[in-house]
């Protein structure tokens, strides 16, 4: 309330970044709402399908799309101020390329691919469709927040969510009343066909405002940047997916769902992250050279994630109670997965503040060196561990890999930072951040053996609660609002 009566001066970023976030959780809580809806309609084998259908299109969107959108975007926002509409059509004409690219090398031989993909041929196609259009709607979303233009990105995400979620429901439910057994792909092909309609008109948007399709500087620019990110962003896919495929390959489809719909619920700190690093992105990088903003920044920066850590131990501690709420008694068991996929999802944000600095700096080979790193980490460790202990051990492999990537991260920077005499005046706080992951991991595994103290979880929420949310508020309107 006081922020709405106040808001006339709130400055644009703090405007921008409250309706973002407003938005975002609008948009995933859509998810979360429908979660009851699916897991009770939907056998978990059709849910995996859904999944493992959302794992193998964002890797191969990843590839396709050259990574032109993971973090070297907003710095050509930055770079060419005054060119941007013709740097979005330019990279824009550039994905198009990869899709029909990849579509070529489908259709050689899609029965080959439908069998390793274990998709059949429409959903194959579909992966195509999102890799052509998709990039337009990230592009889009980009560029209007990198400008601030918070409410007309905002009103497009919720408005195309909303009709997207609407339809994929009704289309479950009326298929399952008709005795339709393929309910993952009715759902696949409602959701993504609202979502692939607004991205086409984007998609012609683009290239007509822009009116650029090739340009050596802009392709060069971006290329630059976005290449050795490519092998970045794979990996980060292998670390978010490898477990679910490797789950249907090893376990089977039904796995994959009780997997998927856990991990689902853990991600809710995830979308907090990720409405926070959208806005807080541009903050950094007008700032990262002013010496005397190097403190407002580690105080924004530590603020946040203790923002996110909150967030996280919350969910963790309430796990029980959240997946009653959201699935049937098939998924219960799996309760013990929520603390460790949730402390990993903690440290991607961990990890993605750190790649912000290298972004900027344009270090990206280093980013693409430590999420490789601990991609190789997770596919080993799943490899071994999944047999032993079940599909659950992937939740521990994807946490111990999830580590890996941030601290190799922290590390780069800090030898950066000796390189460059920077230790005096560092970017972040490294030792309140180190603190605050520390205590998120321990505080989150210990919830485990309090599942079965409804009591005692209860009553530990309410004094720490009380003891620590008023300090976090108060820190929150003295630093970060203030910034």
């Amino acid at each position: 309330m006081k922020l709405l009566k106040s808001k006339k001066h709130l400055s644009t970023e703090v405007k921008s970044s409250i309706i973002y976030i407003f938005s975002a959780l609008f948009t995933k809580g859509l998810a979360f709402i429908t979660i009851p809806i699916f897991t009770r309609i939907m056998p978990s084998s059709e849910i995996g399908v859904v999944n493992l259908y959302n794992s193998w299109s964002s890797l191969l969107l990843t590839i396709s799309t050259l990574a032109l959108y993971s973090g070297g975007f907003s710095l050509a926002m930055k770079e060419f101020s005054q060119e941007r509409s013709q740097y979005t059509s330019s990279v824009l004409s550039l994905t198009s390329l990869g899709a029909l690219l990849l579509g070529l090398i489908y259709a050689v031989s899609p029965q080959f691919w439908n069998r390793c993909l274990n998709l059949p041929t429409s959903l194959m196609l579909l992966i195509i469709a999102q890799a052509l259009f998709q990039p337009a709607n990230n592009f889009y979303l980009l560029r209007k927040r990198y400008e601030y233009k918070h409410i007309s990105s905002g009103i497009l995400s919720a408005l195309s969510a909303l009709a997207a979620t609407s339809l994929s429901v009704w289309a479950v439910l009326r298929s399952s009343k008709a005795g339709i057994e393929e309910l993952g792909m009715i759902r696949l092909f409602a959701n993504y066909g609202v979502l692939l309609a607004v991205s086409a008109i984007l998609w012609i948007s683009i290239l007509k405002k822009g009116k650029t399709f090739y340009s050596a500087k802009y392709w060069r620019f971006g290329l630059t940047l976005s290449i050795p990110l490519i092998g970045n962003s794979f990996a980060e896919q292998i670390l978010s997916s490898s477990d679910r495929i490797m789950i249907a390959h090893m376990v089977d489809n039904s796995a994959v769902g009780i997997y998927s719909t856990i991990y689902s619920c853990s991600s809710a700190a995830l979308m907090v992250w990720d409405a926070i690093n959208t806005t807080f992105i541009p903050y950094l990088f007008n700032n990262i050279e002013i010496p005397e903003q190097r403190k407002k920044i580690q105080a924004t920066s530590s603020s946040l994630i203790l923002l996110v850590a909150a967030a996280t131990f919350s969910l963790t501690l309430f796990a029980p109670e959240i997946i009653w709420l959201l699935a049937p008694e098939e998924y219960q068991a799996a309760v013990y997965i929520m603390p460790p996929v949730a402390s990993g999802i903690f440290f991607i944000a961990i990890s993605n503040m750190h790649s912000n600095i290298l972004v900027y700096y344009k270090k990206t080979k280093y980013i693409a060196f430590s999420t490789v790193s601990a991609a190789f980490a997770n596919i080993l460790l799943n490899f071994l561990c999944i047999p032993l202990w079940g599909y659950m051990a992937a939740a521990y492999t994807t946490l111990f890999s999830y580590i890996i990537a941030a601290g190799m991260q922290v590390v780069i920077i800090l030898q950066l930072q000796r390189k460059t005499n920077q230790n005096t005046n560092p970017i972040y706080n490294t030792k309140a951040i180190l603190y605050i992951s520390v205590i998120t991991i321990i505080c989150c595994l210990l919830c485990i053996p309090l599942y079965g103290c409804n009591l005692f979880r209860y009553i530990l929420f309410t004094v720490l609660a009380g003891f620590f949310l008023p300090k976090v508020i108060s820190f929150l309107k003295t630093r970060t609002l203030s910034n």
